[in-house]
This record gives C-alpha cells, sequence and structure tokens, in this order.
C-alpha cells in the first residue's frame, strides 16, 4: 500500500504544472470603427470571471458608476451574488472619489461585500488608480478600465486576464497592502514581510492566443510597493532603452508635470534617448489631454526628430452626449514587435511616484501582435490628427 501511494504521489508531481495563460480585453465605444479580433470583450469576461468565484474576490478600484440597464449592471449583480453564496468578497475604493462610488456600495455591503475606503492622498498624496480584481487567488484582471458602465461601452480601454495562481498571489499581496492601509495599518507595515515573485529578472511563461510569451508585473508608487516588486516608471524605461526599431504607445495624457509638482523628465528622456538612436517612436494621446499648458510637453515631444504624435478626438454618440465619455483612456506600448506593456497608470509623475498602479510587461510577439493590432487600428484609423505645436488647442468639453 505504502509503494502504491508513493508511486500516486510521485507520478502527480510529474504531471506538468497548468501553464499560465494571458488574453487580452479590450473596449470598444460603440459607433467606432474599434474592436481588435485578437481580443475579448470586457462585459463578456467580466461577469464570466466574477461568476466563477468560490472562495475569494479582491478588488482594487478607483471607483464605481453604474446606471440602471447599462453594462455595469450584470457586473455589479454578480459581485453581491458572489458574495451571498458565501465568496469573500473585499473592494477597496478611493476616498477622493467616493461622491461617484456613493450610489453603489450601500447595496454591495447589504449583499456581504466587506468594502473599505483607501486615502491615498493621505498615505503618498496621489490616489488608488489600479484597476483590477483577482478571483480565487487564481486568476486576475487588470486594465486601464474603471469600474464604470462607460469604460465598458463608451471608452476606448485595454486590459489582460492573466490565468496564473504566481501572477494571483503578487496581485493578492499588492491588494493585501492597500486593504491594511485602508483599515489604518502604517504605510510602513502594510505590507509586513509580503513579497511578490514576478518581476524582471523572474518572469513566467504564459501562452496568449496559442503562442509563448514571457511576462512579469511592475508597480507603483515608487516608495510603496511590496519587496520583490519591479515599479512601473523603471519597467517602462528598461523597454524604451531595449528599443532598436520601434515604440508604439497609446495613452490618455502625457505630462512632465501634474498638479503644481516639480518637473520630472525620466519619461521624456527615455523617448528622446530611444529617438536619437534612430527608433522610430509614434505615439497616440487624448484629446483630453489638450488645451492650455496641459499640451506643451505634447507639443514638445512632438518636434522631436523620430518622433510623432497624434490627437485622437472619439465622436460623441449619435443618440448624445455621454459626460466623461468616448475618450482614449487606454495605456500602453509595444516596443519592436516584441515587447508590451499594459498599464493601469497615464503617463506623468503623479501617476509613477505618488499613485497606485499596475502593468503587465511581455516579452514575445504573440502578445506585440495583439498591441500593434490595436494601435494600427488607431494610428490608421478616422479619429486622429497630427499634433500641431503651433495651434492653440481649446480644453475638451468632459461633462
Amino acid at each position: 500500500m505504502l509503494k502504491i501511494l508513493l508511486g500516486l504521489i510521485l507520478a502527480a508531481a510529474a504531471l506538468p504544472l497548468k501553464a499560465a495563460e494571458l488574453r487580452f480585453v479590450e473596449s470598444v465605444p460603440e459607433e467606432t470603427v474599434y474592436g481588435s479580433t485578437l481580443a475579448a470583450r470586457p462585459q463578456q469576461v467580466w461577469p464570466e470571471m466574477i461568476g466563477s468565484a468560490r472562495k475569494t474576490l479582491d478588488l482594487d478600484q478607483f471607483y464605481i458608476s453604474d446606471e440602471k440597464g447599462k453594462a455595469m449592471e450584470p457586473v455589479l449583480d454578480a459581485l453581491k451574488a458572489a458574495a451571498k453564496r458565501g465568496v469573500r468578497v473585499r473592494l477597496v475604493l478611493e476616498k477622493a472619489m467616493m461622491r461617484e462610488s456613493a450610489a453603489s456600495v450601500p447595496g454591495l455591503k447589504a449583499a456581504g461585500v466587506k468594502v473599505r475606503v483607501i486615502d491615498f492622498r493621505k498615505l503618498k498624496g496621489g490616489v488608488q488608480h489600479s484597476k483590477f480584481f483577482v478571483v480565487d487567488r487564481a486568476e486576475v484582471y487588470v486594465g486601464s478600465q474603471n469600474f464604470d458602465w462607460r469604460s465598458l461601452t463608451q471608452v476606448h480601454e485595454l486590459g489582460v486576464v492573466i490565468k496564473s495562481t504566481t501572477a494571483a498571489a503578487d496581485f493578492t499581496t499588492v491588494f493585501d497592502g492597500d486593504w491594511a492601509a485602508a483599515g489604518g495599518t502604517p504605510l510602513g507595515k502594510a505590507f509586513g514581510r509580503r513579497k511578490v515573485r514576478l518581476n524582471a529578472e523572474h518572469p513566467e511563461e504564459a501562452s496568449v492566443n496559442g503562442g509563448k510569451v514571457l511576462y512579469s508585473l511592475a508597480f507603483s508608487p515608487v516608495g510603496f510597493l511590496p519587496k520583490g516588486a519591479d515599479s512601473e516608471i523603471d519597467a517602462m524605461v528598461r523597454l524604451l532603452d531595449k528599443a532598436k526599431s520601434t515604440v508604439h504607445g497609446q495613452v490618455m495624457t502625457y505630462a512632465l508635470s501634474e498638479y503644481g509638482s516639480k518637473r520630472w523628465a525620466e519619461l521624456d528622456t527615455a523617448l528622446r534617448k530611444a529617438a536619437a538612436r534612430g527608433v522610430k517612436v509614434e505615439l497616440i494621446i487624448s484629446d483630453w489631454g489638450m488645451g492650455g499648458k496641459a499640451d506643451r510637453d505634447i507639443k514638445a515631444l512632438a518636434k522631436t526628430d523620430n518622433i510623432s504624435v497624434k490627437i485622437s478626438s472619439l465622436p460623441q454618440l449619435s443618440s448624445g452626449f455621454i459626460p466623461y465619455a468616448r475618450v482614449e483612456h487606454l495605456k500602453y506600448m509595444v516596443v519592436d514587435g516584441r515587447y508590451g506593456y499594459v498599464t493601469t497608470s497615464n503617463w506623468g509623475p503623479g501617476y509613477f511616484l505618488t499613485t497606485r498602479g499596475a502593468a503587465v510587461i511581455t516579452d514575445g510577439a504573440p502578445a506585440a501582435e495583439v498591441l500593434e493590432d490595436v494601435f494600427g487600428k488607431a494610428w490608421n484609423g478616422p479619429y486622429v490628427q497630427p499634433v500641431d505645436p503651433l495651434k492653440e488647442y481649446g480644453r475638451v468639453k468632459t461633462h
């Protein structure tokens, strides 16, 4: 009997571990030409992931915004159903956005969802801006989409599903630190002895649409990360320093200073250094980043040899204006058709130095192919125009 038992144990140990899997998820604004066939859609993915939870659901979100009959309703219903069937559901929300979240929180609490509010400005000077959730410590969603009905169907967004217990453990570590800080644990003790495992030195292999890639994780802000974690800005600069031929990127806003902060040029310098080496840099930035002093850094960058910048303006929905919608809100970069970088952070000092953010970094053509497909549809699409450094741009109406 002992020999049989030992044999079964050895046989189980010899079985290959289930490989990690990445799946890209793109929010496609209605009535636009966007929509990569290589990516899924969040309004299908989110309820499915949340509905699959059996033990735990941990969510780090900027805010919640729902309207009856809109795409967030099934997502919040799935959250409530999970809590009611015994899943431990924990949700961290940013204090600065509680006016927006207030309408949804009572119903979630009544269903059994545990909610904490984090004052990230008090902790680090910024906000809790990451958008991720972890299902059963086995699967993660992370991306630019806020927990907002508009982020699913009225805003251009990009995220990643990661099926990996290793990635799930790392995101849970970050979540646990935020949960502790939201509960009053001092900043220096929030992570305790917790560590993360996935970084540039220790990537994990994963499949993307049938192909193989390596991927790692990075987080913001600098100075409030668990041991072993790469910072987002370091990861981004490393990719730019590797660039040999092309850098393609898309982001909502780009700035060297924000909200009165000191000038900060780390990212700008890395982009300019790549261009100086002959790398062709092409960037798409939302029209929300233009107007007044906000666009001076974008205009300056566009004057640089080998750097081209286009401004994207999405058309309003035919049925009428929607506040805080119809915008390029996704944040990603692809380098040399090989390296990818998908983040929750806009490209400015506050996001990297004072604000919670998260990124997935990939190495491999199968992932880069998806990002290039999303980029190509935007770069060659009908909604972009090259930035004019001499033009006085007006502020876009957002609400």
